[in-house]
């Protein structure tokens, strides 16, 4: 008997990905609904990966998040054809506008490598971001100031902090930890957001020695923050310790 579409799409939620294939084969509307769930969040473990999205639009457009670490000559037309993509995550190196030509509108952006031109002209092209991370070190050149302009979470290195927090509505901050990044924060940076910092975690080497009443009047919202030493973390939760 026909499977209402509701029930077939909480049935699929359940089904191993490994399975999915095998669901696929059985008519039409299954093979349909299989390959969204199936295509839905795809991590390229090989290069025959992004090859197979770019010779097939059709699955590419099901794809709604998409992790990669292979540079190919693939990789820009699987891109182009991922219009419905939301989360995006790439460590390779961008030699090239891999982008041009993309449609899609992140919610999400993970970034592992130096940042450059190509990089700058994406994320002004990306007005809907709300998430990035940026694992890497910026260029000397100032973000455009319409770039990200719906930017609410941002984690990365401390060097990226006078970039990417003023004139944006940033509310968290995670301080990604580099060995040659112990040095103190200039606390005014975080005041220069449009919206106050609620959750921040962050090396207390960045902070000390700052005293805990300039502090607290440069973080009045904050209600979590997470401060590790090397040797303990305290988080604390609306002023509790966790």
């Amino acid at each position: 008997m026909p499977i209402p579409v509701d029930i077939l799409l909480n049935i699929l939620e359940y089904v191993d990905k490994a399975d999915l294939p095998n669901i696929c084969l059985l008519n039409k509307i299954c093979c349909s609904y299989s390959q969204d769930a199936l295509y839905r969040d795809i991590f390229a473990h090989t290069p025959r990966v992004q090859q197979r999205l770019a010779q097939s639009p059709h699955l590419a457009r099901r794809v709604r998040s998409f992790d990669s670490i292979y540079e190919d000559p693939d990789l820009p037309t699987a891109l182009r054809n991922m219009t419905s993509l939301r989360i995006l995550k790439l460590s390779i190196r961008l030699d090239s506008d891999i982008f041009e030509g993309c449609t899609f509108k992140l919610n999400s952006f993970t970034w592992s490598y130096p940042d450059n031109e190509y990089l700058r002209k994406f994320l002004g092209s990306q007005p809907s971001l709300k998430d990035v991370v940026f694992d890497t070190v910026p260029s000397s050149q100032p973000l455009e100031t319409m770039c990200l302009p719906n930017l609410t979470r941002f984690t990365g290195t401390i060097t990226w902090l006078p970039y990417i927090i003023p004139g944006r509505p940033i509310s968290e901050v995670t301080v990604v930890e580099h060995i040659s990044d112990h040095r103190s924060i200039d606390l005014s940076i975080f005041t220069l957001a449009t919206t106050p910092i609620r959750k921040l975690t962050i090396d207390y080497s960045h902070l000390y020695p700052t005293p805990v009443h300039l502090l607290a009047s440069t973080f009045p919202s904050l209600t979590y923050v997470k401060m590790s030493t090397g040797v303990m973390t305290a988080i604390v939760k609306n002023h509790e310790v966790c």
